[in-house]
C-alpha cells in the first residue's frame, strides 16, 4: 500500500489551441486528444513505471496478458492472452496467447517475450517489483505461459493486468541494453531508449517525451486490435488551476485528470464527469503505551471514533466525498455498504472518555501540510480537532512539510497522524497484510500481535488464505467490521478520482484499474 500523495514535478501550463492562421496545426489539433494533468512521471519503461502519469501512458503503449473492460474491475479479461485458467490450488495460472498479437514492429508476441518481460520486471527490483516478487514464470510452449505464486493468491491475474506487467519485444529489448538477468537492477540500460521508442504491442507508440512539459503519443500502425479513434494523444503538464480554467472554456476533445473537491461543482454543466471513491483518509493511532498511553487506551480510541462527524468530513471534499463505512473504498470489491457508514455519537464518546481515565490530556495530530484531492488537509485535521473537542477530547494540530511528515511516520514514534491512502493495484485484499500485525503500517503504529484482538487477526488470515476471489471478498468485509471496533485506525472518508471530459467525447470514463482512463477507447460523438 502506498501513500496517495506524491511530490509533483515542475508544473508548466501548455495550451495547444490558438495557433492563428496555421491550418495544418489546426487540423492536427482536431484529430488529437488532449490530456491535462499535473505530471508525476519519471520513465515510460514498464519495468520501472510506478507513478500516476506514467501508468496512464505506459498502459497505452504496452499490452498485458489480461486487462479490464472499461470501468469494470471485477474480473480481468484476456488481452495478449486469448484465455487463462486458474488451478484449484489458488497458486497456478495458465495463459494461452492470442496468435494474432503483434508488437509495434509487426513481429508476433511469444511466450518467451512474456517470460522475459516478467522476469525483467522482477529482477529490476524497482517499486513494482515487490508486487511480483513471489511469482515464477515459465513457458510450456510457444504460446503458453504458466505463472506460479509462492503463496495462495487468487488475484495474480489482476496483478498481471497492471502497466508494470507490460510485455516487451524481448529480442529488441536485448539489442537496446535490456536484460532479464538477476543483476538487471544494475545491468539493464534500456529505460532511456523507451522514453523515445516503444517496444510494446499497445494501441499507441511514443512520439516524444518531456517529463517536465509534454508527452505525445501516436497510433501504432501495426496495432493488432481495433484502431483507436484518435491518431494522436498529447499530454500537457498543467496545474489544477489551469486545468479548471481550460475546461471552463469548454474545449473539444480534451480531458482533465486532477480536478477534485469543490472545483468540480464550479465547472460548466456541459462537461462530463466520471469518478469512483478510490482513496481513503485515515487516522493512525499508536498502540504502544510506551509511546503514547493515551492513544494506546482502547476506551480513548473508542471515544475519538464516536466523536467524529463522518458526514461533515465528507462534505469538505465536495461532490466527490463519501463517509467511510470501512477501510476499503467503494471503487473496489469488498467495500462495506454505505449504510454501514459511521455517524457521530457524542454521548457515547463522552462516556468512553470518562471510562478511559485520560481526562483532557492533549494529543498532537501530525498531518502533511499539503492540498490533496482538492482539499487542504489542514481543513480536515481542524475538523477532527473540532469534533473531538465536542466530546472533551483535546487534540493539538501538528502540520509538517511532506518530507518531514513521512520521516516522522516512518520512525514509529508518532502517537496520532492523518493521511490519505490508496491501493497499489485494484485488489482491496492487498491492504490487509500491511495493516495487520507484521505489516509495515502496523509496525509503525506499534500494533503487535500481542496487542491485537485474536478474532481480528484470524479474520485477516482468512482473507490472505482464500483461494477464491468471491470468498476473499466475503472475508474482507468481515475483517473490516472487526477492524472498525478493535484496530488503531479510524477511516474518515473516501474521495473520488474524477475524469472531467469535454462534451463531444465518448468512453472517457474513470477506471480504478490502475491507469485512470482507457485512452484507446475514447471516441467522439
Amino acid at each position: 500500500m502506498r501513500s496517495a500523495f506524491a511530490v509533483v514535478a515542475t508544473v508548466v501550463a501548455l495550451l495547444l489551441s490558438g495557433c492563428g492562421g496555421n491550418n495544418a496545426q489546426d487540423e492536427l489539433a482536431g484529430r488529437s486528444l488532449t490530456v491535462d494533468t499535473s505530471f508525476v512521471v519519471k520513465t515510460l519503461d514498464p519495468g520501472r513505471v510506478y507513478e500516476p502519469t506514467g501508468n496512464v501512458v505506459v498502459h497505452s503503449l504496452y499490452d498485458t496478458l489480461v486487462t479490464f473492460k472499461g470501468a469494470d474491475i471485477s474480473k480481468p479479461v484476456p488481452e495478449l492472452a486469448r484465455s487463462y485458467t486458474a488451478a484449484p490450488d489458488g497458486r497456478t495460472f495458465t495463459f494461452v496467447l492470442d496468435p494474432a498479437a503483434r508488437f509495434s514492429d509487426g513481429t508476433p508476441v511469444t511466450a518467451s517475450d512474456v517470460v522475459f518481460s516478467l522476469n525483467r520486471l522482477k529482477n529490476l527490483k524497482g517499486s513494482a517489483s515487490a508486487i511480483v516478487k513471489g511469482l515464477s514464470v515459465t513457458a510450456t510452449g510457444p504460446d503458453t505461459v504458466v505463472v506460479t505464486s509462492d503463496a495462495v493468491d487468487p488475484n495474480v491475474p489482476t496483478i498481471l493486468a497492471e502497466p508494470y506487467a507490460g510485455i516487451l519485444n524481448s529480442k529488441r529489448t536485448v539489442e537496446h541494453g535490456g536484460t532479464d538477468a538477476e543483476n538487471a537492477s544494475s545491468a539493464d540500460t534500456l529505460s532511456n531508449y523507451l522514453n523515445t521508442s516503444t517496444l510494446g504491442s499497445g494501441p499507441y507508440v511514443v512520439e516524444s517525451f518531456d517529463a517536465a512539459s509534454r508527452i505525445v503519443l501516436t497510433a501504432n500502425p501495426n496495432y493488432w486490435r481495433a484502431k483507436p479513434a484518435f491518431p494522436r494523444v498529447v499530454f500537457q503538464n498543467m496545474d489544477v488551476q489551469n486545468q479548471k480554467l481550460t475546461m471552463t472554456k469548454l474545449p473539444a476533445s480534451e480531458i482533465a485528470l486532477d480536478l477534485a473537491g469543490n472545483a468540480l461543482s464550479e465547472l460548466p454543466a456541459e462537461l462530463q464527469r466520471s469518478g469512483s471513491p478510490d482513496t481513503y483518509y485515515q487516522l493512525r493511532l499508536h498502540a504502544d503505551p510506551a509511546v503514547s498511553p493515551v492513544t494506546a487506551n482502547p476506551d480513548w480510541v473508542g471515544a475519538l471514533r464516536a466523536a467524529l462527524d463522518y458526514q461533515g468530513a465528507a462534505a469538505l471534499f465536495g461532490p466527490a466525498g463519501t463517509p467511510a463505512a470501512g477501510i476499503v473504498p467503494t471503487a473496489y470489491a469488498g467495500a462495506l455498504p454505505p449504510s454501514e457508514a459511521r455517524t457521530q455519537d457524542l454521548d457515547t464518546a463522552k462516556a468512553l472518555l470518562a471510562k478511559s481515565g485520560v481526562g483532557d490530556r492533549p494529543v498532537k495530530l501530525l498531518y502533511p501540510a499539503i492540498t490533496y484531492g482538492g482539499v487542504d488537509l489542514g481543513t480536515v485535521a481542524a475538523k477532527v480537532q473540532g469534533d473531538a473537542a465536542k466530546a472533551g477530547i483535546r487534540i493539538e494540530l501538528d502540520p509538517a512539510p511532506i518530507a518531514s511528515f513521512l520521516d516522522q511516520r516512518r520512525s514509529g514514534r508518532v502517537p496520532l497522524s492523518f493521511s490519505p491512502q490508496s491501493l497499489n493495484y485494484p485488489v482491496a485484499a492487498s491492504v490487509v497484510a500491511d495493516l495487520m500485525p507484521g505489516g509495515s503500517t502496523a509496525q509503525a503504529a506499534g500494533w503487535a500481535a500481542a496487542r491485537a484482538d485474536p478474532a481480528t487477526v484470524a479474520a485477516a488470515q482468512k482473507v490472505l488464505t482464500a483461494r477464491d476471489v468471491d470468498e476473499q471478498v466475503t472475508h474482507l468485509r468481515d475483517w473490516q467490521r472487526l477492524m472498525n471496533r478493535t484496530s488503531p485506525y479510524i477511516t474518515l472518508v473516501y474521495n473520488s478520482t474524477t475524469v472531467v471530459s469535454s462534451a463531444n467525447l465518448t468512453n472517457a470514463g474513470y477506471t480504478a484499474a490502475g491507469w485512470i482512463v482507457e485512452l484507446a477507447d475514447i471516441g467522439t460523438r
